[in-house]
């Protein structure tokens, strides 16, 4: 990614310099920048209140009575998964990305994979708990995306809540053909 990056930085240096227009080129570079920065200050904000409230829900105890509720639909989705811990991870993932913080859900995600790989024992292939998972995060639910609220809000929406319906409708319609997806190539590839 970095030689992409490195390309991509190079090619526009070399344009703004045949084409005269090097000024612009460094006026916009510090723009992004700065805006870029901005934005990621103003999701910080999000992403620590959403992180604070999941480390509270997990030392209380929540999060472990919402994994004994549904631990049919647990079994459902990983049938190969047994480690509590790994279900957890993949619960506190699951519950940011349903309440909109899919940025802070990325820390839980990121450990939940980190976990379902080593009792994969670090394979080459993705194990069916794996595939179900990545696809589950990718295609979440959002009940309220905290996200996509803030940069509507942020950049003079009228209304920025308006994208709420929407956004339940795709994540359900999204949610279920993927557990569908992954269902149908468990069965398809059981033997491989």
């Amino acid at each position: 990614m970095n030689y992409i990056w490195g390309f991509m930085l190079i090619v526009g240096i070399l344009f703004a310099l045949i084409n005269g227009r090097m000024s612009e080129f460094t006026d916009g570079l510090m723009n992004s920048s700065t805006e870029a920065v901005e934005f990621i200050i103003a999701l910080a904000g999000i992403m620590s209140v959403w992180s604070g409230l999941m480390k509270i829900a997990e030392r209380s105890g929540l999060i472990e009575k919402i994994s004994d509720r549904v631990k049919p639909l647990m079994r459902f989705l990983f049938p190969g998964e047994s480690n509590e811990k790994t279900i957890a991870m993949m619960l506190m993932s699951f519950m940011a990305n349903l309440f909109g913080a899919g940025n802070s859900a990325t820390v839980f995600s990121l450990k939940a994979m980190e976990l379902l790989d080593e009792e994969n024992h670090g394979s080459a292939y993705a194990s069916n708990d794996m595939c179900m998972f990545i696809t589950l995060s990718m295609s979440m639910i959002q009940l309220v995306p905290i996200s996509v609220i803030k940069i509507r809000s942020d950049l003079g929406s009228a209304s920025p809540e308006d994208i709420i319906l929407p956004s339940i409708i795709a994540g359900v319609v999204s949610m279920a053909v993927s557990v569908c997806a992954c269902k149908l190539f468990e069965r398809k590839y059981r033997n491989v």
